[in-house]
């Protein structure tokens, strides 16, 4: 068994769950102002009529 190998493939392993979790945040985020963006034009066009 070789520890070089194992740590960098740890190390490899965690910088891919790092980078899933950055892109399921940003989905999140786009998600959430999005929705805050056409509750507003809605809410806009409420105010209109």
């Amino acid at each position: 068994m070789n520890f070089e190998n194992i740590g960098k493939g740890l190390i490899v392993s965690g910088y891919g769950l790092l980078g899933v979790f950055l892109v399921l945040i940003l989905f999140y985020v786009a998600i959430r102002i999005t929705m805050a963006i056409s509750n507003k034009v809605t809410s806009r066009k409420n105010d209109e009529n």
